[in-house]
């Protein structure tokens, strides 16, 4: 008798795919990756371009010139593989070339179909749980259907812009964009520069732009807690109340000249290819329903990797990716259906407590973090992070919110007793 080797559908060659690949491959089983660019790396692959690629398809990665980490690189990378650098905030190019790295080290490379876009992904209802892949090769043209019995979405979630609409959008007659199209601050040089949103792009946007533009605005909806102070060039303005034609009006009735809007406002959840049938719902940003943030409680043969935000990425999505292992195996059984859906509801009500809108359902700020990481290792009794990883990130913001423009200047080192030192 012929056993039955488990197959894996893996979609995305990027940093949750590469280590859900790595980690379904160690269990024996036959694992395929479909990535629909050219090579891997995911959103840690630079490119000028903007708008499409070769195949008509949408640009997936935001990244933009001279990135780098805005976590230390000790809190990046797998529990059992570093990145390697002098520095502890480390280049796009550095991330990239691990990654590549870690494929090589893990023989990841034959198992990834490059330039193959998942269509639809379907349950197979003529057996069981499994699932029925519709693929494109886009090298030939070619049309593809696969059968799995798991599924790991690892396509990633910073592609997708969220554009928020005002009224008057359509009569501005400047450059509005999204900075998921920002590349350089060079273009910008002697525009008067209006930034919506104060997240991590914003803030990395300003600090390259304020060098070169005309005069910079950040528009945020709590400008009290906008610490943009490093530069007396830049103004603070509250929420957006409408656009014009030169420019934009403020909810406090105040109004500003500008040549160029430019969006840092998030991304939105995007599984185009996943059907109806797959259960996988999302409203207003909250992709529901899942067990833990990441298994597929309408059909728990599924895992979406990396939806949890403010977080360590690479780190939550190997530990995502053992955990979801554990149960895809059998080493353990999951709980019912009934249960996980209680369990996800509790989740949510503590969110509602404390105040959270439902687009943040996801958000592990604060001690929703640490708790995450705990709780995935205990239900699936695998190996915890490591308690340096959540000192160091919380060292991070502490530092970021003091010294916006310095911080990245900081080097840790990691001493043999779990904690580090400054230099």
């Amino acid at each position: 008798m012929t056993l039955h080797r488990p197959k894996y559908c893996i979609i995305g060659a990027g940093a949750g795919g590469l280590t859900c690949a790595r980690h379904a491959l160690n269990t024996g089983a036959e694992v395929v990756v479909f990535e629909q660019t050219d090579r891997i790396g995911g959103t840690w692959v630079y490119t000028e371009q903007v708008g499409q690629d070769r195949n008509g398809l949408p640009i997936h990665t935001s990244m933009y010139r001279g990135l780098r980490s805005n976590i230390p690189k000790q809190t990046m990378g797998y529990p059992d593989s570093d990145i390697e650098s002098n520095d502890s905030y480390v280049s796009q190019e550095e991330v990239l070339k691990w990654l590549m790295g870690y494929a090589d080290k893990h023989d990841l490379s034959r198992l990834i179909k490059l330039e193959h876009q998942v269509i639809r992904v379907a349950p197979f209802r003529g057996d069981g749980d499994q699932w029925v892949v519709n693929v494109k090769d886009l090298r030939d043209n070619l049309f593809f259907t696969y059968k799995f019995d798991f599924i790991m979405v690892c396509n990633g979630h910073y592609s997708t812009p969220l554009i928020p609409e005002y009224p008057g959008s359509d009569q501005f007659k400047g450059l509005l964009m999204h900075s998921h199209d920002y590349r350089s601050e060079d273009r910008f040089k002697g525009h008067d520069v209006l930034l919506v949103g104060a997240g991590y792009s914003a803030s990395d946007i300003a600090i390259a732009t304020v060098k070169h533009a005309k005069s910079l605005v950040i528009s945020h909806h709590n400008p009290e807690k906008v610490k943009f102070n490093f530069s007396s060039l830049i103004k603070i303005k509250p929420s957006i109340s409408e656009l014009m034609a030169t420019g934009a009006r403020f909810v406090d009735g105040t109004e500003i000249n500008c040549t160029t809007i430019i969006f840092c406002t998030g991304y939105k959840y995007s599984f185009p290819f996943l059907s109806s049938e797959c259960g996988i719902r999302i409203e207003e940003n909250h992709v529901t329903p899942l067990f833990k943030h990441v298994i597929n409680i309408s059909h728990p043969t599924m895992a979406l990797i990396g939806i949890p935000f403010y977080v360590c990425p690479t780190q939550m999505m190997d530990l995502q990716a053992r955990f979801c292992i554990q149960f895809f195996t059998g080493a353990l059984q999951l709980p019912g259906k009934e249960k996980m859906l209680r369990d996800m509801e509790a989740d949510i009500e503590e969110r509602r407590r404390r105040g959270l809108p439902k687009k943040s359902m996801h958000k592990l700020e604060g001690d929703l973090q640490p708790r995450y990481y705990d709780d995935l290792a205990k239900t699936a009794q695998v190996e915890p992070l490591k308690p340096i990883v959540m000192k160091l990130f919380d060292e991070c913001m502490r530092r970021r919110a003091e010294d916006l423009l310095n911080y990245r200047n900081d080097k840790f080192v990691v001493t043999g007793d779990g904690h580090f030192r400054v230099l």
